[in-house]
């Protein structure tokens, strides 16, 4: 693991770097908000994509420890029901319903632009498993610097990404990481409670055959507008 002099290529550059993501603002309470934000935040050149739901938080009675909840199960709490076209409007719609009687100290909601650990993990096992172990690259935001006064490269194995978790340069999880083939991508915008994933489909099919991690399949929808 090595950090690199190095730009956001031209493939993921209006997508991953800070700057253009100024547009997603639109309207995020609109049906299908996860297809528009897709436009915005992955390269709409693969097969297939993904979104990861970063997890909601709850204090555990019995330990006093926060633990995950998925979107799915938060839902079920408040009597809403959970289906991926309308969830990020009804999770709006609960967040709401929530601070009329003052936020809980028991109930965090999902970390906005970094992806969990274990997701990470995950996607990045399956990638090893479908592709095999790559050379990729690690980008970070300027706001994901300690300095915040530049974007922040490394370049190294995909096994290798727990390395990441020990720089002092910065901080929490990638805002992108993608090879140089060009051949997949995983972006998480700063300003978003879910993580974008492009690929090939079998690559895709198998990070959405998985129990309890959040991750669903997309079709975009908005294609021929970008």
């Amino acid at each position: 693991m090595t950090t690199i002099d190095a730009i956001l290529p031209d493939w993921i550059r209006r997508q991953a770097s800070l700057g253009p993501n100024v547009e997603i603002a639109g309207d995020p309470q609109e049906n299908d908000a996860f297809w528009y934000l897709l436009t915005m935040c992955c390269p709409l050149m693969f097969e297939s994509y993904a979104i990861i739901l970063h997890p909601f938080w709850i204090e555990s009675n019995e330990s006093s420890e926060f633990k995950p909840v998925s979107w799915p199960d938060f839902f079920n709490l408040y009597n809403k029901q959970f289906t991926l076209g309308t969830a990020n409007q009804v999770q709006e719609e609960i967040r709401k319903e929530i601070l009329k009687e003052g936020w809980p100290s028991d109930i965090r909601y999902p970390a906005e632009g970094d992806c969990e650990n274990s997701q990470l993990i995950f996607v990045r096992d399956t990638i090893i498993q479908n592709l095999g172990d790559q050379v990729v690259n690690y980008y970070y935001c300027v706001l994901k610097t300690q300095t915040w006064e530049h974007e922040v490269f490394y370049k190294g194995q995909l096994s290798e990404l727990e390395r990441l978790w020990g720089k002092s340069e910065v901080r929490d999880n990638p805002t992108a990481i993608y090879p140089d083939t060009q051949e997949w991508c995983l972006v998480t915008d700063y300003d978003l409670s879910f993580t974008y994933v492009g690929g090939p489909k079998h690559l895709i099919g198998s990070l959405t055959n998985n129990v309890g991690l959040d991750i669903y399949e997309l079709i975009p929808r908005f294609m021929e507008s970008v």
